[in-house]
């Protein structure tokens, strides 16, 4: 098993490494800093955008409207996913908004999104739409596959309500939430910064993207891109944290364990 994620590791890296020499030997070929920057003028870029004073705002503000939609979508998607597992007509309801939601292109629900709220909302509302359907379908997914034997015996053994819950429901919900939570709150961000990008916050990364595609300043671009999968790693670093933690206190069934 060590040897198996030391050699992923060692591919990951090689991987990223041939993604730099790649990178320099376009950027040299085309000689363009406004077609292709090179790595030294997409590190100077990035210098200029962390010492700006305001930069940590612009983060910050990104990463809150993030994180504040994606745990409202956790949220509405737990409720309503209990909710369609136990009522259908719940189930039956949801089914078409959950495949409109899908469905939809997403520059169409920035544009409604434009229309009805405040510049300041509209990129929480776009990553609140984006990844709701994706929660929402695990959760009610990982409560449908929960075996009826299983459920049956706890009934004849008498198990209480809130046993069942506790020690069946939850921690199958929680087993395919772990397995989502990385890439959709990757999608969360990357939608919120979709928003930013046509909604221009006063504060946020999308913004500042769209001021630098004005300028022409590619390097920029390049330099938030960076700063953007920065981000995206640390979330996944913040979640794989989160589900070691819950499992290290027994969270899980002794079955998973």
């Amino acid at each position: 098993m060590k040897k198996s994620t030391l050699r992923d590791r060692e591919i990951s890296l090689s991987s990223k490494l041939l993604i730099i020499i790649f990178w320099i030997i376009i950027s040299r070929i085309i000689d363009n800093d406004i077609i292709l920057p090179t790595i030294t003028s997409t590190v100077n870029g990035l210098g200029k955008i962390i010492s700006n004073p305001n930069f940590f705002n612009i983060i910050g503000y990104s990463i809150l409207r993030s994180l504040f939609g994606f745990i409202i979508s956790l949220s509405i998607a737990i409720v309503m996913g209990v909710l369609s597992r136990f009522s259908k007509f719940i189930y039956n309801l949801m089914v078409p908004f959950v495949n409109f939601l899908s469905s939809t292109p997403t520059i169409a629900i920035i544009i409604l999104a434009l229309i009805w709220l405040n510049n300041e909302i509209v990129p929480l509302f776009v990553g609140f739409i984006m990844v709701f359907p994706i929660l929402y379908e695990t959760i009610l997914k990982s409560m449908l596959n929960i075996d009826n034997k299983v459920l049956e015996m706890a009934k004849v053994y008498n198990v209480n309500r809130m046993n069942i819950i506790k020690e069946i429901y939850l921690p199958s919900i929680f087993i395919g939430l772990s397995n989502i939570l990385s890439s959709a709150m990757g999608i969360n961000l990357k939608m919120v910064i979709a928003g930013e990008v046509l909604s221009q916050p006063r504060y946020a990364i999308g913004t500042n993207l769209q001021l630098q595609k004005i300028y022409l300043n590619t390097s920029g671009v390049f330099a938030w891109i960076i700063i953007i999968l920065a981000i995206g790693k640390l979330y996944e670093y913040l979640m794989k944290g989160l589900v070691l933690c819950i499992k290290s206190k027994r969270y899980l069934s002794p079955m998973e364990n």
